[in-house]
C-alpha cells in the first residue's frame, strides 16, 4: 500500500514542529536548598536577575516563532520547533519560582 502525503497532510504535521508559545512554557521542578543558603538580600538579587533572564527568553523564543512561521512558508510548512530557549525558558521559570517560595517562607520584605 502506497502513502502519498497530501498539501494537507504537510501542514498537520508542520503544525507539529511549531515552537511553544512562551505562555504555555511552564516551570521546572526545582528544589530550594541553594536559595535557603542566601539571605534576603542576596534572594532578591537573584530573584531579579532571574526576572531579567526570562524576560531575554520569552524575547528569544518569541523571535523563534516568528522565524518558524517564516520558515514554514518555504519549507512546506516544516517549522523550527523549540530550541534551547524553551528548556532554559522551562528552567529559569522553575527557578524563579522556587527563590520566590524561600524568599516568602523567610518573611522577606
Amino acid at each position: 500500500m502506497k502513502y502519498y502525503l497530501t498539501p494537507f497532510t504537510l501542514f498537520i504535521l508542520g503544525c507539529y514542529n511549531n515552537p511553544t508559545p512562551p505562555s504555555e512554557i511552564t516551570g521546572a521542578r526545582v528544589s530550594g536548598v541553594f536559595y535557603r543558603q542566601l539571605d534576603c538580600e542576596a534572594l532578591n538579587e537573584e530573584i531579579i536577575f532571574l526576572t531579567a533572564r526570562e524576560k531575554e527568553l520569552i524575547v528569544l523564543q518569541e523571535i523563534r516563532m516568528i522565524e518558524s512561521r517564516s520558515q514554514q512558508v518555504w519549507a512546506n510548512g516544516s517549522g523550527k520547533g523549540d530550541g534551547v530557549e524553551a528548556s532554559e525558558l522551562h528552567r529559569v521559570k522553575g527557578e524563579i519560582f522556587a527563590a520566590r517560595k524561600v524568599f516568602q517562607n523567610k518573611g522577606c520584605m
